[in-house]
């Protein structure tokens, strides 16, 4: 059985990867990539909330019991800017709350763009 001598490396695997202002690259996301993702965990997390928001109110839910209440009254800073827009009655049947709807769109696309003008802060080569 004959054993493989130990090759060097070549330059080419050798060379240090680095940041565009030359110090050497680090393992841990840039800013704006973090930034990025922060963005994207925070819009996700509110579509997800003013989702289940919209799907109880279609659905009727209790709004008493304690879990609907809490996605209720956590939601209800974003989604009361566009309360009333379509006219909705103060009771409590099921009812399709458009308003829910928009304020996913609108949000979903303002943290669309927050992201777009994070990317453009980032270097072509990445």
């Amino acid at each position: 059985m004959s054993e493989q001598p130990h090759l060097k490396p070549s330059a080419e695997q050798q060379r240090v990867v680095t940041d565009p202002d030359g110090t050497p690259a680090s393992d841990a996301p840039r800013g704006d990539v973090l930034a990025i993702r922060v963005v994207r965990i925070l819009a996700g997390t509110l579509m997800v909330l003013l989702g289940f928001r919209f799907v109880l109110a279609l659905l009727g839910a209790n709004p008493y019991n304690g879990f609907v209440h809490t996605i209720y009254a956590a939601t209800w800073p974003f989604a009361a800017p566009f309360y009333g827009m379509f006219g909705y009655p103060s009771t409590y049947p099921p009812r399709f709350e458009l308003y829910a709807l928009f304020a996913m769109a609108v949000y979903a696309l303002a943290a669309w763009g927050v992201m777009a003008v994070l990317r453009i802060r980032r270097p072509a080569s990445m």
